[in-house]
């Protein structure tokens, strides 16, 4: 499962990010790393704004896809 799938709301565990080591480690300077539980708090022009941590930080669709997830 991936977190382009969230809802409004849902919480999740990050399990996993995909893609090249540009985006892993930019995701990754962002808190994106694996066992961090995220929450969505909004959607907003195809883009995902999660709380991660004591951030928020807005994801487009394309990045979401890219993290696998599973539930909290």
């Amino acid at each position: 499962m991936t977190l382009a799938t969230l809802k409004e709301g849902e919480r999740a565990r990050l399990v996993h990010v995909s893609g090249d080591d540009a985006l892993k480690h930019h995701l990754g300077a962002l808190g994106f790393v694996a066992g961090t539980v995220v929450r969505v708090v909004g959607a907003s022009y195809g883009n995902m704004i999660l709380a991660v941590h004591e951030s928020r930080i807005a994801v487009n669709e394309a990045t979401a896809r890219k993290i696998e997830i599973e539930a909290v």
